[in-house]
This record gives C-alpha cells, structure tokens and sequence, in this order.
C-alpha cells in the first residue's frame, strides 16, 4: 500500500499561512518571549510587536528551542489518524539551535518520521520544503525524498543585508561580525550562509536602493550557475514597494528566472535580525 507523505515545518521556514495551506504542510509555531510572557510565533506574536518591544525597552525578545517531548505532542495527533503516513520535518540549520536535535531523537521512536536538519534558515528552508512537496505530488516516497533533500541541501544560497547591526549583535548569532567597527563606519554588514553559520561577509554603504542593487549583483550577476526555478526575496519589514524593486534587480540580473517569491520572516528570524533586513535565496545549478 502507498504511504503518504506529510511535510511539515516549524516557524522558521516563514512560508505564508495561505502558502502552507496549498501546499499542505504541517506547521509548528516556535515559542517566542516578549519580555516574562511566552507566546507562539505568528499565532499571538508578530514581527511589528517584537520590533516595537525593542524600541520602547531596549530589549531584544528570546526564542526558545522545543525539546523532544514537544515534537511528539506535536507529531501524535497525525501519527493517530493517519497511521500509515510518513512524516518529514524541516528544521532550521543545527549550527544556529537545537530544534533538529530535540526532534531527530524524537523521531527515533517512530519508523515513519524524518527530520531533516536543513543546514538553512528562513527561505533557504522555505525552499526546500517547495521542493520536497513537488517530491511527494509527483508520486516519490518519504525515503526518496528525504535523500533527495539532503543532496539538495547544499546547493541553497543565501545572501542578506541587515539595516542594523543591533539584533544580531546582541543576539550572538553570527559569531564573525565586526559590530563596533561597522557601527562607527556606518556600513551595514552583509551575512552570508557558509556550512549551516551565519557568517559576515561584505559591508554595504549608501541608501536602500544602492545598498539592495549591490546585494542584489554580488549575490547574482554574472552567475551562470543559479537555477532558475526560483528566487526568494525575505523582507523582514515587508514593503511591497522594496519587494517590487528587488525583484526587478533580480530579474535584471538574472532573466531566466521563473518566479519569484517574497515572504516575510516570523519572530523567530526576526528577533535575531531586525527591521529593515532583506535576503535572497536560490538554488545553485545540479552539477553533473
């Protein structure tokens, strides 16, 4: 009898409510702290609160990792009515937290779960759980797909530029970056994703426009390698007009692109990496 495949994700993958529902994906909210309070991400918290709690305090709200127990309270409501069904979750990159950690050893007590640590974050990992649902509606297994993911895996390319260093400084998340230096300079640090880390990579100087066109070709011009299937566009303070223009340099730059995707980041992202920040992802070419 064919099995089917449930791909599921948590808040980090910031695929849309309306996205996740066509899909069919399952999603599990992050726990997020403003300030004493816990809530879950894009349920009773969003991104606009968490940068107003920074601006009124001065402090940056906290994402807390689920444990093992979480994912088999999230998991057994789908094991108990769908019990010949397989189970893939998608994590964020395990060199940035313990999500993956908490469920692969959850996932050990069952025979049909799957947890993939992307080695992504936000729409690099929205990415492959597009690509893992094109998997399963063409008909492929949840061990075929996984397989195929974790090849994949290494080909996303992710390239963003934060309007303030704030967030990620205090946060600690990309260990390399030169915050007292770029914060004098006035430069904005672009991040780039090597081996599953945040890491700093080039500054940027000048206005918004100037600033994305030159992420924008850094990441892409002349790049004979980008497939051209699709490219996401994260703007973590979602300005269809910023979107509009990105996705004209994109297109610029890259012609052969068939679509392209701009998202929002949940809490859990934006915590970590302020307003005003904006990320490009994209597959690199199968080499053969």
């Amino acid at each position: 009898m064919k099995r089917n495949v449930r791909i599921m994700g948590d808040s980090t993958c910031d695929l849309t409510p309306e996205m996740r529902e066509k899909l069919k994906v399952g999603f599990m909210p992050l726990p997020v702290n403003v300030g004493d309070e816990a809530r879950k991400d894009m349920e009773n918290v969003f991104p606009e609160e968490i940068f107003a709690y920074y601006k009124e305090t001065g402090k940056l709200c906290t994402t807390s990792a689920p444990n093992s127990m979480d994912y088999h309270e999230f998991w057994e409501p789908y094991l108990t009515q769908y019990p010949n069904d397989d189970i893939i979750h998608f994590h964020i990159s395990s060199e940035m937290t313990s999500t993956y950690l908490a469920s692969h050893t959850a996932s050990q007590e069952y025979n049909n779960v799957y947890s993939i640590d992307t080695r992504s974050v936000s729409i690099g990992v929205a990415l492959l759980i597009m690509e893992a649902c094109e998997m399963r509606d063409a008909g492929m297994s949840a061990p075929e797909i996984v397989e195929a993911i974790n090849k994949m895996k290494s080909r996303v390319q992710i390239s963003f530029v934060v309007e303030t260093i704030e967030y990620l400084w205090k946060g600690g998340r990309c260990s390399n970056l030169a915050g007292i230096g770029a914060s004098l300079l006035q430069l904005r640090p672009g991040i780039d994703l090597i081996e599953g880390k945040l890491m700093a990579g080039k500054k940027y100087r000048g206005n918004n426009a100037a600033v994305f066109r030159k992420l924008v070709e850094n990441a892409l011009k002349d790049q004979t390698n980008v497939d051209p299937k699709r490219v996401f566009i994260a703007n973590t303070s979602f300005d269809k007009e910023v979107n509009d223009y990105v996705e004209s340099l994109i297109r610029e730059n890259q012609p052969d692109v068939q679509e392209v995707i701009p998202l929002q980041p949940g809490c859990s992202i934006c915590v970590h990496c302020g307003p005003g920040t904006l990320a490009l992802a994209w597959l690199q070419k199968e080499t053969v």
